[in-house]
C-alpha cells in the first residue's frame, strides 16, 4: 500500500451518513487518507478552492445546490478530482446525469463495506495509474521534442514526424524555425518557465530544441505567419533578457522541414559586415561624446541605409539593436531612462521605421547623456575653477583642461558657461581682478607686483582690463580704498 496520504471530502447533509465513511476508511485504511467534511455544497467549494482534494465523496440530494450540481460547476472552474456520488436512490436518472458530470464512481448508500471499499480501491488504482502517467509525460516530453527536432532539422519521413507529432499534441503542417541566443538552463527547456510564457503568448503549438551554443524553436502553423509571430515573441523575450537571433523561412514539414532552420542558422554564418574606419558604435559614441548629436544620427541613419542593401529585414531590425544597445551602454545611460522607441523597433514592418526609430532612440540616449553628463560637468567644472583660483597667474586657457578631463574644447567651453554664465575667458577676468582688489588694501604692494600676482605681466595692460571691469584705474581705485582724493 502507498505511503502516500491522500485528502479526502466526503460532501453529505447527514452527520450520520458522513460519520459511516470515516468509519469505513479509518478502519481499513489507517492513516492513509486525511478526511475533511462538509455538510453542503457552499462549504465544499471553499474547501475544494484552497485545499488539493483528490477524492471527493458527495451525496447527490443535499438542501441548495444538489451534488451533480456542484461536480458540474466544479468542473467548469477547472477542480476535478476523482468523485463518488453517494444516493439512497437507484434512478437511472442519476447515473446518466453523474456520467454525463464525468463522474468517477456510483454507489448506494448506505454503503455496503464491500461495494464501498471496492469503489476506494479503484480509486487508489486510478490514482498510481494517474501518477505513473504524468511521471512519463514529464520525463519524456523534452526527450521527444528534442527528437522531433532533430528530425525536422534532418528531413524525417513523414510518418515519423506525424507520430512524435501525435505524442506532443501538436497542430499545424507547416514550420519555421525561431533560433535564441543561448541555451536554457540544465539542457531542460520546459523546467524553464520564464520562456513559456513569452512563446505561449504566440498561439501556436512549439516545441524547443537545446543544440551546442543555442535553442531551437519550432513553430507549428497552417500558413505562412512566420513575421507576425516573430514581431510579438521579441518584445515578450525581450522582458525576460532574451532576443531572437535569427528567423528561418515557413517550410512544409513533410517536404523539406529542414530548410526552416537551415536558413536561420545561414543568417549567423555570414561574415561581419566589412567596415572603414573606425565600427560605427565607436563612432556614434565619440560623437556623442563631443556633444554632436545631430552630425551621430546621420552616421547612424546612413550606415543603417547602406546595411540594408546587402541584408535582410531581420539583419537590419538585429543590428540596429545592436548597434543602439553598445551605444547606450557606452553613454552610461540606463535602459529605464530609454522611452518605448527600442520597443518601436522590435514592431515595426518596413525599413523606413526602422531607421526612423533608431535614429529616434539614438537622440533619446544623446539627450539622456547630456542629462547625466551635467552632474559630471558640475562636477567637472568645480574642480577647474578651484584650480584657477588656486592658480591665477597662470596663463590659463579651456584648452588646458578640455584634455585633461577628455573633453573636446568647444563642448567643455558650451558646458562651462552653461554651469557659471560666463565664458571661460571673462570668469578668470573677473576672479584675477576681484584678487587684485583684495590685494590692494595692502599698501606695500605696487600696482606692477598685484598685476603679476594675478596673471598680467604687462601693466599698462592689466589697467585697462581693471578699468573695463572697475570703470576706474588701478591707482584711483586704491586710492578710494583709503578716502583718499
Amino acid at each position: 500500500m502507498s505511503e502516500k496520504k491522500f485528502l479526502v471530502l466526503v460532501v453529505d447533509d447527514e452527520e450520520k451518513d458522513r460519520s459511516i465513511v470515516r468509519i469505513l476508511l479509518n478502519r481499513q485504511y489507517g492513516g492513509l487518507f486525511e478526511i475533511l467534511e462538509a455538510e453542503n455544497a457552499a462549504q465544499a467549494q471553499t474547501i475544494l478552492e484552497t485545499r488539493r482534494v483528490e477524492l471527493l465523496m458527495v451525496d447527490i440530494h443535499m438542501p441548495g445546490m444538489n451534488g451533480l450540481k456542484l461536480v458540474e460547476e466544479l468542473s467548469r472552474k477547472g477542480i476535478r478530482p476523482y468523485t463518488v456520488m453517494l444516493t439512497a436512490y437507484s434512478y437511472f436518472e442519476y447515473a446518466r446525469e453523474a456520467i454525463r458530470c464525468q463522474v468517477n464512481d456510483y454507489i448506494l448508500k448506505p454503503p455496503i463495506r464491500k461495494e464501498f471499499y471496492e469503489s476506494v480501491e479503484r480509486f487508489l488504482a486510478w490514482s498510481r495509474e494517474a501518477k505513473k502517467t504524468r511521471r512519463i509525460e514529464e520525463t519524456s516530453q523534452p526527450v521527444i521534442s528534442r527528437t522531433l527536432g532533430n528530425c525536422i532539422i534532418q528531413n524525417g519521413n513523414g510518418k515519423e514526424i506525424d507520430t512524435y507529432k501525435k505524442l506532443l499534441d501538436l497542430r499545424g503542417d507547416r514550420v519555421f524555425c525561431v533560433l535564441l541566443d543561448g541555451v536554457l538552463p540544465g539542457q531542460e527547456p520546459f523546467s524553464d518557465g520564464a520562456l513559456k510564457g513569452p512563446l505561449e503568448e504566440t498561439g501556436l503549438s512549439y516545441i524547443l530544441c537545446p543544440l551546442q551554443n543555442r535553442t531551437a524553436v519550432f513553430f507549428f502553423t497552417d500558413r505562412d505567419e512566420e513575421w507576425e509571430t516573430v514581431k510579438s515573441l521579441r518584445r515578450a523575450l525581450g522582458a525576460i533578457g532574451m532576443t531572437a537571433v535569427a528567423v528561418g523561412d515557413t517550410a512544409s514539414l513533410y517536404d523539406n522541414p529542414g530548410e526552416s532552420y537551415r536558413s536561420a542558422a545561414a543568417q549567423l554564418s555570414r561574415p561581419p559586415e566589412p567596415r572603414e574606419g573606425p565600427p560605427i558604435e565607436d563612432l556614434l559614441s565619440e560623437c556623442l561624446k563631443n556633444g554632436e548629436l545631430d552630425t551621430a544620427v546621420e552616421h547612424l541613419e546612413q550606415y543603417l541605409t547602406r546595411y540594408w542593401e546587402r541584408h535582410n529585414f531581420d539583419d537590419l531590425m538585429l543590428e540596429g539593436i545592436k548597434i543602439l544597445t553598445v551605444v547606450r551602454k557606452n553613454a552610461r545611460v540606463r535602459e529605464e531612462n530609454i522611452g518605448l522607441k527600442m520597443l518601436d523597433i522590435f514592431v515595426t514592418g518596413n525599413i523606413q521605421d526602422i531607421v526612423r526609430f533608431s535614429s529616434d532612440y539614438l537622440r533619446e540616449i544623446g539627450e539622456n547623456q547630456s542629462v547625466s553628463a551635467a552632474g559630471k560637468k558640475h562636477h567637472v567644472v568645480r574642480r577647474i575653477c578651484a584650480q584657477v583660483m588656486e592658480h591665477l597667474e597662470k596663463p590659463w586657457s579651456i584648452n588646458d583642461f578640455a584634455g585633461s578631463y577628455g573633453f573636446n574644447p568647444v563642448y567643455l567651453g558650451r558646458l562651462f558657461k552653461e554651469e557659471t554664465g560666463l565664458s571661460f575667458t571673462n570668469y578668470l577676468m573677473e576672479r584675477r581682478i576681484e584678487k587684485a582688489i583684495v590685494m590692494m588694501a595692502d599698501p606695500n604692494l605696487t600696482i606692477g607686483a598685484i598685476g603679476q600676482a594675478v596673471g598680467y605681466s604687462d601693466q599698462n595692460y592689466f589697467s585697462r582690463v581693471f578699468k573695463k571691469h572697475t570703470r576706474m584705474g588701478p591707482n584711483e581705485y586704491r586710492r578710494s580704498l583709503t578716502g583718499g582724493g
